[in-house]
């Protein structure tokens, strides 16, 4: 039986927004809270779980009930897990961003470049449901850019 709920992470240079949804997109709740507060990359993942964990208790949701957690973060790389280099975020070098979540929530973790992520939900639930070719720009503390073609979104460097 599929888990009835996911959570989403969007990381930005100034926020970062943690929902739950269903399995139909529906938002169920959702927090921000500043992504440069911490100067420790361990700390900023340990709050993030911390205001998701009192997030899933003020919905009466348990963690066993969420299929997986998927993250857009800042040149985030979705083959390693990872976020490398990215400009417009305090924390340098290349960050350990799903091992970290993994181990603290215990449950899969996915995650890309921001653009990409805003790709994928526009394709699923929003503006280019349906659409098989189509570039999505985003603008926010940087800029970004996720490409579809042929219904795939395109992974590069």
């Amino acid at each position: 039986m599929t888990k009835p709920y996911a959570i989403g992470i969007d990381i930005g240079g100034t926020n970062t927004v943690v929902g739950i949804v269903d399995t139909r997109g529906n938002v169920i709740s959702s927090i921000s809270m500043p992504t440069q507060k911490h100067a420790d990359f361990n700390d900023y993942t340990n709050e993030i779980y911390l205001q998701t964990k009192n997030m899933l208790l003020d919905s009466s949701i348990s963690i066993e009930d969420v299929q997986g957690i998927g993250v857009g973060a800042p040149n985030a790389n979705y083959y390693t897990g990872t976020i490398d280099n990215a400009a417009n975020l305090r924390w340098k070098g290349i960050l350990p961003l799903c091992d970290n979540l993994k181990g603290l929530f215990g449950i899969p973790v996915s995650c890309t470049n921001d653009a990409n992520a805003a790709a994928i939900g526009e394709m699923t639930y929003g503006a280019a449901r349906g659409m098989k070719n189509f570039i999505m720009i985003t603008l926010g503390t940087g800029v970004g850019s996720g490409i579809v073609a042929n219904g795939q979104v395109l992974y590069g460097n």
